[in-house]
């Protein structure tokens, strides 16, 4: 009897193994022509792992005082305040049973989990484990494809280098209804949320769903003093805190994006100054404003005190960027200027032919990419140089930003026009049409996701390579 249940135990084990390697060979094998045994088993186990969702282990989706949630082992439930979202959302409710009806505040019968792309599913789960951390705007829910930097670890596979190049199709996923014009746009694949910035407040989105038009952000910062109104937001690169700056308000709000509820860390002074553009250094603790009076100011985000306030623009800075130790800032005089923050002297000056709308730096190497009235961008390097010009739009730029790994760029503006841009000689990739002027983009951290903004709405989109 011993050696049969040994032996049904061993068949057993191979069924499984089989059943798992039909899954891996159908909807999760490498799309390359030769693979080796690790990246098989690397795969494999990453097959085995998901399927262990369906079975019920944590990882899978669970609900906890009437909102759906992560379950992970180990982690602690916290749940903050969060508006009503839509009664009539095909993924708000799991199908009916019998023994937990929905709403209910016992344990689910049915929950949700993500199943091969394209389909989410209903399943049965074993409730261990505890409830993962849920803030309105950091519920946590991996997708290796869209939402994970995979090409830079040092385990990466041998196709994963395809995601290096230039996306060769760009397809709408999701139409997020602001209700205003949206003047400022962040992405964070991290926490699969995008951020709209309007006069109003700033709308956190969750990305997690499959619904292509969002009408109920998960949490809406709002503007609360009289006669004031943003005019920008800005995502950390780690998503671990949001600056907002605007007209009429205290300072710059910074908002913690860790804490069990989303709040205000500290305002960063600027009393009397209107804030249009916004950048971060990470790295040394450092936030930058440019102000419609030209000048530039720097804080310390240790102790939110002011290191240094820089002369501009006689027309205010309209962009903002930050590379290494210089700050390079464009206005509406076409004047570009770089501003060595270990020196104390005068800064260096570009003149350019028309305004100069948006700024953002190659994240790999010594460019600047500029982005002016009169539809065109230019590449000045960053250690002094003769710029050159990469590519041109049939109207003014509004907006532009370097891909995370920097072989390509999205440039936005009043063209209605999404473009997609190579490096090095600015060749078009690939365009999408919009129904108005597109006046801000960002680009995830894992370079899969566009999310823009236009006159009422924003647009997540989906990259392919």
């Amino acid at each position: 009897m011993r050696k049969l249940a040994c032996w049904n135990g061993f068949v057993l084990k191979v069924v499984f193994l089989f059943f798992f390697l039909i899954i891996y060979l159908t909807e999760l094998g490498p799309s390359c022509s030769s693979w080796d045994f690790q990246s098989w088993l690397q795969h494999l186990l990453l097959v085995f792992s998901r399927s262990v969702v369906f079975l019920g282990a944590p990882g899978g989706w669970g609900r906890a005082r009437g909102k759906w949630c992560i379950l992970n082992q180990g982690s602690q439930a916290s749940l903050s305040e969060q508006p009503s979202q839509d009664p009539q959302h095909p993924e708000a409710t799991p199908p009916q049973t019998s023994g937990h009806p929905t709403g209910s505040s016992d344990p689910p019968e049915w929950t949700m989990t993500h199943g091969p792309p394209g389909r989410d599913l209903w399943v049965r789960p074993r409730l261990s484990g505890r409830l993962l951390t849920l803030r309105p705007s950091l519920s946590r829910c991996w997708d290796p494809e869209d939402f994970e930097n995979t090409w830079n670890r040092p385990d990466a596979l041998p196709w994963q280098s395809r995601k290096l190049a230039v996306p060769h199709r760009v397809e709408k996923m999701q139409r997020l209804e602001h209700g205003e014009p949206v003047l400022a746009t962040a992405i964070s694949s991290f926490t699969r949320h995008a951020f709209t910035c309007g006069r109003g407040g700033i709308k956190v989105w969750s990305l997690v769903g499959q619904v292509t038009k969002a009408r109920f952000p998960e949490s809406f910062l709002r503007v609360k003093t009289p006669g004031a109104y943003l005019r920008t937001c800005l995502l950390f690169s780690d998503s671990t805190a949001l600056l907002a700056g605007g007209h009429s308000l205290a300072g710059v709000s910074l908002w913690d994006l860790t804490a069990p509820s989303l709040h205000v860390t500290a305002e960063l002074p600027c009393a009397g100054l209107t804030c249009q553009a916004l950048a971060a250094s990470s790295e040394d603790s450092l936030a930058f404003a440019g102000f419609t009076n030209g000048s530039v100011r720097i804080w310390d985000l240790r102790d939110w005190s002011v290191v240094r306030d820089l002369p501009g623009h006689p027309n205010g800075a309209k962009s903002i960027a930050v590379k290494d130790q210089h700050v390079w800032t464009g206005g509406l005089d076409a004047c570009l200027r770089c501003w060595d923050l270990r020196a104390t002297g005068e800064p260096q000056e570009y003149q350019f032919e028309s305004q100069i709308m948006s700024l953002s730096p190659s994240p790999h190497e010594d460019w600047v990419l500029v982005g002016t009235a009169n539809g065109q961008q230019w590449l000045q390097p960053s250690l002094g140089g003769q710029k050159r010009m990469v590519g041109y739009k049939d109207g003014t730029i509004l907006g532009l930003k370097f891909s995370p790994v920097g072989q390509w760029w999205v440039s936005v503006g009043t063209d209605n026009l999404v473009s997609i841009f190579s490096m090095p000689t600015g060749t078009t990739a690939v365009q999408v049409p919009e129904r108005s002027s597109v006046m801000c983009c960002d680009v995830s951290p894992s370079s899969h996701l566009i999310v823009t903004g236009s006159r009422d709405h924003a647009s997540v989109y989906q990259l392919t390579y």
